[in-house]
């Protein structure tokens, strides 16, 4: 980032997923640094990061925890906000959701008389805590004014009622809201990384953000290239870094196998 600036490089927006410090087994990196140098080292990313973020981006910041650390989250947010960020938004991903019938709308074509659960987890065996089966995705500023397109990432009114009656219901589309849904794809083989988010999250940060002429995306922590991946489909510019080389050899390959499929005009619009 640091020599980014020195080429005079900005981006409009940067989406990203560092590690989270839970003892993954990364190849390069050792992911079980002391809490305080944990948190010291993600300070120091934030304060690259202005360097470079135009004054109306948003860097999304996607982290976890393990459920004995459940403050570590907060803690980093708090970095940020020590170098200058803003907090805007606080998404929750949620990759797993189980919703009894009676939660289920009247008008809901899935109603049934059993629970519906969506999206795959790794449970937890332990006594004292639930399996933790969402993560965040902070939304950050220089300024906290900076205006997204709530639209694009909408969705329909169960209740068409709406439309028309509140003031701001004068179509079919509504603010998709904080809570975002997204489910790994079922994959049999090993993982060739073991913390990569699906490729449809980066997606929506993109445009909830807003798509414009000549923007430009970095991912200073790319692993396997799937905020580039999003960044094709959209048509979006894009920029990564990564130290790993086995992983760049992966986002390498992901990267050529989706723009040769986007040149044969069979884009496959399923991240």
């Amino acid at each position: 980032m640091h020599k980014m600036k020195g080429e005079n490089i900005l981006v409009d927006a940067i989406v990203t997923s560092p590690p989270y410090n839970i003892n993954k087994e990364y190849g390069e990196y050792k992911d079980n640094k002391e809490i305080d140098k944990y948190l010291e080292w993600l300070q120091d990313v934030a304060k690259a990061s202005q360097l470079i973020l135009k004054n109306d981006g948003s860097f999304f910041l996607n982290i976890g925890c393990r459920p004995a650390e459940p403050l570590i989250p907060f803690l980093v947010v708090e970095k940020f906000v020590k170098v200058g960020y803003v907090l805007q938004n606080t998404i929750h991903w949620i990759k797993s959701v189980s919703i009894d019938p009676e939660d289920i709308g009247r008008n809901n074509e899935f109603r049934s008389n059993e629970n519906l659960s969506i999206g795959h987890f790794k449970p937890i065996i332990s006594e004292r805590y639930l399996s933790d089966l969402h993560e965040y995705v902070f939304h950050f500023t220089k300024t906290g004014s900076v205006k997204v397109d709530k639209l694009r990432t909408g969705v329909t009114y169960q209740d068409k009622s709406n439309i028309g009656r509140w003031k701001s219901a004068i179509r079919d589309k509504r603010d998709r809201g904080n809570v975002w849904v997204i489910s790994y794809p079922t994959i049999q083989e090993s993982r060739p990384h073991p913390a990569v988010f699906p490729a449809k999250l980066p997606q929506r940060c993109i445009e909830l953000h807003g798509i414009k002429p000549n923007m430009f995306v970095y991912d200073p922590f790319m692993g396997i290239g799937n905020t580039a991946l999003a960044c094709i489909g959209l048509k979006v510019n894009y920029f990564g870094t990564e130290i790993d080389p086995r992983y760049i050899k992966v986002a390498q390959e992901q990267i050529s196998r989706k723009i040769e499929t986007y040149l044969r005009g069979n884009e496959d619009k399923s991240l």
